[in-house]
């Protein structure tokens, strides 16, 4: 009778273990992917979602990227986002839940054909903060040599000068580039122009670190599940 009781009682505590919260590391805050102040974004419902479809809930700890691998092997957080096996962390990886792509962007109406990093070297090119350090030696060999280059920490403003003529061309992720038209419309610029879209960068695809295998697994077909019942789409769509 006592081992009963003590196997009923071992059992859920496991159950409550495996129910627990999820600590997840967030070493990269960008709207629409994660929007820090509200706790939400595309990809940050994406891994919620799939979380609690195995009974998890999800508690976002917000670093400086630098320290979500520090966070990752010390045991203060049990996952990471926006990150991959090129991170160098020692964890356990999911299937990619998301993917960022960067492209050049240019209003329609110029005609631009834009086939390479080295003919961005001809235009006025407004990039995300750090874009020299993140998109790969031609680019920043194009961005030295370009007296028209300039980075800007606030995105919203790549919006605002591509569409009011001030830049040629601006280089970022294209959902960021698409969030951020909302921001510029209420300061008053038509961000209804139609733009391309020169896909001059491979897209990034981004996995969970997990420290335990078994939640990765867990969280993979939870995943696969929402691709395959429209629930991802509709995250994503939201945001877009």
């Amino acid at each position: 009778m006592k081992m009963r009781i003590a196997m009923v009682l071992g059992l859920a505590l496991c159950g409550q273990v495996w129910a627990a919260e999820v600590k997840v590391a967030v070493g990269l805050s960008l709207p629409p992917y994660v929007i820090q102040e509200q706790n939400k974004g595309m990809e940050l419902d994406v891994v919620a979602q799939a979380l609690a479809a195995a009974g998890h809930t999800i508690k976002p700890v917000y670093l400086p990227f630098a320290r979500v691998p520090v966070a990752m092997q010390d045991g203060s957080v049990d996952a990471a986002i926006t990150v991959n096996e090129s991170s160098g962390i020692k964890a356990a990886f999911s299937d990619s839940h998301i993917v960022y792509q960067n492209f050049a962007v240019s209003l329609s109406k110029n005609g631009y054909k834009i086939g390479s990093v080295d003919e961005l070297g001809k235009y006025s090119v407004a990039a995300f903060q750090n874009a020299t350090v993140y998109l790969g030696d031609k680019f920043k060999a194009m961005a030295t040599a370009n007296k028209r280059y300039g980075e800007h920490a606030q995105q919203v403003k790549q919006n605002m000068l591509l569409f009011t003529g001030r830049a040629e061309v601006v280089v970022g992720d294209r959902n960021i580039f698409q969030y951020f038209n909302a921001a510029a419309k209420k300061e008053g610029v038509d961000t209804s122009q139609p733009v391309t879209y020169h896909e001059l960068f491979p897209p990034t695809p981004y996995k969970v670190a997990f420290r335990d295998a078994a939640l990765r697994d867990s969280f993979n077909t939870a995943l696969k599940k929402m691709r395959a019942d429209g629930s991802y789409e509709a995250i994503m769509k939201k945001y877009q």
